[in-house]
Order: C-alpha cells, then sequence, then structure tokens
C-alpha cells in the first residue's frame, strides 16, 4: 500500500504519529512517507492512504475533502484531547476558535477511520466517530540495548518537556523535592537536569542551585534521547486534568526504553503502567516527591531493580510491535462512508 502521514509538526506528535510509523510500517512492506507538507501533486502520487494528524485549518480541510472525493482512504489521527484544554495550556486559546474546532470536528466525520495514542482519548472521539483505533506510540529497538551505569559518582535526576508543559512542573511539590535533593549531601553529589527549557524559564519555575543545569528545546530526536538517557531518576508531574488523563504516557516509554526509573503522577494514563515500587513510583500526595527522591538517591540498587523492571516490558512497545497495530488500523474494512 502507499501510505502516507500528513504530520502537524516537526517535533514529538510528528515523530510519534508520522515519522516513526511510516519508518515501521515500510518494514512490514509497504510504500510510505512522512512530512509535514502535502506534495502539490498528491494527487499523481497513488495514496491509498493518508493519515492526517489533526486536520482542522480550512485550507488544509478543503484538502481533505478533494482526498475523500479522490478515493483515498482517510485517517485521522489525534494524540491529544482538543477538545477539553484547561486555560493554562498554551493551545487552548488556539482551539477556542470555533472554525478550528467545527473544522476539526467535520474532517474526523468525514474520515474513514479515526486513529489515537490512548483508551481515555479514544473514549472521548468514539463520541464523535464510530471507527476509533487505539495504536500507542512506539521506539526503535535499538533503544532497549544502551548499556546503563546505575552507581554513578553525580547522581542526575532529570524532567523533560517544552515550554507548553513547564506548569506541570507546579504540581505541589515537586519544585521543592527537586531543589531539596539538588542539596542533598550525598557522596558526589546530585544535578538537577532540565531538558526542553532553558535556564532562566527552568529557574522561572522555581527550580534553583549551582548544580541545576538546563538545556533548552532539543529539535533533533536523537539528540533529546540522547539528553535524557543522562538522567539517573526522572520525574514527570501531571495535573489532574481531562486533558493530561487522555494522554499517551509518552515519559513512562522513553524511560523504560532507556532503564530509567520514573517517579510520576499517580494519574491516567501512568497509572495503568506503572505498578508503583514494582516498575517505578506513582505520587499521591506532595510530599512523596522529595521522599522518592531521596529513597532513589541513596539505593542504587534499587534505580537497578526498578529501571530493569521497566525496561523488560518495554519490549511491546518497540516499532516492530505497533506496526502491525497500524496496519490493521489502516486496512481494515471501511465502513460505508456517510454523506458530507
Amino acid at each position: 500500500m502507499r501510505i502516507h502521514f500528513w504530520t502537524a509538526d516537526g517535533s514529538g506528535s510528528g515523530l510519534y504519529r508520522g515519522v516513526l510509523p511510516a519508518m515501521s510500517l515500510h518494514w512490514l512492506g509497504h510504500d510510505t512517507s512522512a512530512n509535514q507538507r502535502l506534495p502539490e501533486d498528491w494527487r499523481n502520487q497513488g495514496f491509498d492512504v493518508v493519515v492526517g494528524c489533526r486536520i482542522a485549518k480550512p485550507g488544509t480541510s478543503r484538502t481533505w475533502r478533494e482526498m475523500r472525493d479522490h478515493g483515498i482512504r482517510l485517517v485521522m489521527d489525534l494524540d491529544d484531547d482538543y477538545f477539553h484544554l484547561d486555560f493554562t495550556n498554551p493551545a487552548a486559546r488556539k482551539w477556542a476558535d470555533p472554525v478550528l474546532r467545527q473544522g476539526l470536528l467535520a474532517n474526523i466525520g468525514l474520515s474513514d477511520t479515526v486513529t489515537c495514542c490512548s483508551e481515555s482519548l479514544a473514549a472521548v472521539l468514539r463520541e464523535v466517530h464510530g471507527d476509533v483505533r487505539v495504536v500507542p506510540n512506539g521506539l526503535p529497538a535499538q533503544y532497549l540495548g544502551a548499556v546503563r551505569d546505575y552507581n554513578p559518582e553525580t547522581l542526575s535526576v532529570g524532567w523533560a518537556g517544552t515550554s507548553s508543559t513547564m506548569h506541570e512542573l507546579q504540581v505541589p511539590g515537586v519544585v521543592r523535592g527537586l531543589n531539596r535533593i539538588a542539596d542533598y549531601g550525598r557522596p558526589g553529589g546530585v544535578a538537577v537536569q532540565v531538558v526542553g527549557l532553558d535556564a532562566a524559564k527552568a529557574i522561572g519555575c522555581g527550580l534553583q542551585g549551582a548544580r541545576l543545569g538546563a538545556c533548552g528545546w532539543v529539535e533533533d530526536f536523537g539528540r533529546y534521547l540522547q539528553a535524557v538517557s543522562a538522567f539517573d531518576v526522572w520525574v514527570a508531574p501531571y495535573r489532574d486534568t481531562a486533558f493530561n488523563r487522555a494522554k499517551y504516557p509518552t515519559k513512562w516509554l522513553e524511560s523504560s526504553m532507556l532503564g530509567i526509573p520514573l517517579i510520576a503522577s499517580d494519574i491516567e494514563p501512568y497509572r495503568r503502567v506503572i505498578r508503583h515500587g514494582e516498575n517505578g513510583f506513582l505520587v499521591k500526595r506532595e510530599h512523596e516527591w522529595g521522599r522518592l527522591l531521596k529513597q532513589l538517591a541513596d539505593d542504587p540498587a534499587l534505580r537497578q531493580r526498578i529501571g530493569m523492571a521497566a525496561r523488560a516490558e518495554a519490549s511491546a512497545s518497540i516499532l516492530q510491535a505497533t506496526n502491525v497495530q497500524w496496519q490493521a488500523a489502516l486496512t481494515a474494512p471501511i465502513e460505508e462512508r456517510t454523506a458530507a
């Protein structure tokens, strides 16, 4: 099949929901491509399927309708719940635009199939479409084999995000826990590393200390994974909002692939994948951030046990496992199209 992924951006969304699936479907023998821009001669490309990520703007919506008339199978992919954005999310203002919201809804209705990354998001989308399929994110298997040192001289505790997710650091107890662990008298010391924010924004969130390190936005995904692989402990705080509950546990995917113990907020979707004390940690009360950070800082054997347990389960999330799910979603029998 000739399959094109029409991605929404060149960052994590475009990678996880476009570039990597296209690569993995190519391994199954499909002719695939992925790009933010649709080829100008798309009518002559012989596309059997186009997977469009959050198609909503008037211009792209017109093309979406034309593709339908051209006989191309349309698959709308969403990796976030754009119908339940809270005011702190920078994207809320954009998606409050009725033109975009109605465009997205109309294009979902035009699509033959809708794909998404989580069951929670699927529950939302099934209210507006009858064929919603969950295809989780995945990473290449090569990251499972990266060797880790679970007893480094200087321990690195890390957080990764963007300027649009930095408000998650305001989850009660997180910043206090990170600042305290940075001052902890462990031999060799503890460094707090922030990936995705520059130093000014990290300090603006309340982080401090001579051992605070911050590298801004890392566009190249290989360099991003290289940066976070330096973490010895990873923290993933999230507020318990409808938007966050519909997300895919990407920090779990990345940390488990790399064998890094993860401390995450006790919300969906992390509650689905983490068994507290076995393959990671879930925080219910604010004082637990500091307690768990200290516990992991003091115990290299615990870091190794948790990290290796998580990595053992990450094999289910390699691209060689998720590509067959993409193939099933993109080749399943199509229900009769409703009138536009």
